[in-house]
């Protein structure tokens, strides 16, 4: 098993990346999008989604010291979670149908994909310095 990194080093991407979001949302919703996406509270969905990312990736991070394998069963059991409190984030806007609902929706994936890409980045560069990426078949 090669060394694992600090979580510091694994976090540093997703929080560059949560914070060029965050400037280019704000410019939007300031000076292109409609009012209403302003007035959708749209910092809700960062203030739910990096610290979930974060701890997700503290939490994978730290199941990567004890075996190679458990990377693997650390990310299902986080997606798992993490698909879990995304549709209770998603509840008011689900039931209370109003002029936010769309808005906040679209912000919201407009926001979740690019942090599960870095995530997955990140994941992923973690995998390959455990060495669990590679697979052996004996035939």
């Amino acid at each position: 098993m090669k060394t694992n990194p600090s979580f510091q080093k694994i976090a540093l991407p997703v929080i560059l990346v949560s914070a060029a979001l965050f400037i280019i949302h704000v410019m939007l919703v300031l000076f292109v999008l409609p009012p209403v996406y302003a007035l959708s509270k749209f910092w809700l969905i960062y203030l739910f989604l990096v610290p979930l990312t974060l701890g997700g990736l503290y939490f994978i991070h730290r199941a990567s010291k004890k075996t190679d394998n458990s990377v693997s069963k650390g990310f299902f059991i986080y997606m798992v979670v993490k698909m879990i409190l995304v549709l209770l984030f998603f509840t008011p806007w689900l039931i209370y149908k109003d002029e936010f609902s769309r808005p906040i929706v679209y912000q919201f994936f407009l926001v979740f994909f690019p942090l599960l890409f870095m995530e997955t980045y990140v994941l992923i560069k973690l995998v390959n310095l455990n060495g669990t990426s590679t697979v052996k078949l004996d035939s």
